[in-house]
């Protein structure tokens, strides 16, 4: 199976997750792009720091910089001594896959690069692919969601789910269509919620099971063995970035990290 991944910034899991899908013998990956839009985590630094407190954000950075460094270490190296990669891009770097940053993922410039592809692989991609993107890989984009769908779908949901006090999230992979969230189910898997996780916590672990069921989706297809359940999306109840107000609420009953 030949598969194009897009996703966003991460060094946390993505990389992580990348690996598992190349670890899988029946997985080929032709390259990778991350989108720096507007909604991406990245870019929200500000609304973190605003809300959380810099003690709580400063926690996080020096995980998000420690990272770093250690990327920036690894390439020194031909990024030949970690063996689990920091970034996308150092993971592309490694296998000498091509590499991409777009904030449009949907203009016909990048999406010519993309040729004989079998499947479009999501990782939380932070945008709406349309038609044309859909429509090119064979067997269609399938996307990582972190959440039980239809349940939480939108924006952040490892807030929205500890915000709510919920006992149980998890992850759910998907088809696409152009509509955010939406599409028949392929795989999902649940996970607990402790009293004690963080937010931090929760997209830690909703994304490594993610990364274990994406690989598994993924050999169901190549197998015409889907099964597949419908993804009854209440736009509705649609989640948003949280408002300022809701960010101080969680931040007195959950940690960020």
């Amino acid at each position: 199976m030949k598969i194009f991944i897009i996703t966003q910034e991460d060094s946390l899991v993505i990389p992580k997750n990348m690996q598992l899908l190349a670890d899988a013998n029946f997985i080929e990956i032709t390259g990778a792009c991350i989108i720096t839009s507007k909604n991406s985590l990245s870019e929200k630094k500000g609304l973190f720091i605003r809300n959380f407190g810099l003690y709580q954000v400063s926690k996080m950075g020096f995980v998000i910089i420690k990272n770093k460094l250690l990327n920036i270490f690894d390439s020194f190296f031909g990024y030949k001594i970690l063996k689990n990669k920091k970034s996308v891009e150092a993971f592309c770097n490694y296998n000498n896959l091509p590499f991409y940053k777009e904030k449009n993922v949907n203009n016909k410039e990048f999406i010519s690069k993309l040729k004989d592809l079998d499947l479009i692989v999501s990782f939380s991609a932070p945008s709406i692919f349309k038609s044309e993107l859909l429509s090119l890989p064979k067997k269609g984009c399938i996307n990582l969601h972190c959440s039980l769908l239809p349940k939480y779908s939108g924006i952040l949901p490892s807030f929205w789910t500890l915000f709510n006090d919920e006992k149980e999230t998890g992850a759910s992979v998907h088809y696409m269509d152009d509509e955010i969230d939406n599409g028949d189910i392929l795989g999902q898997k649940s996970v607990e919620i402790l009293k004690t996780d963080s937010m931090f916590d929760i997209i830690k672990r909703t994304k490594k099971t993610g990364g274990n069921l994406m690989v598994d989706v993924i050999h169901n297809i190549m197998t015409n063995n889907i099964k597949l359940i419908k993804n009854k999306v209440n736009h509705d109840k649609y989640h948003s970035w949280p408002t300022d107000l809701d960010f101080k609420n969680f931040a007195k009953k959950r940690n960020l990290i």
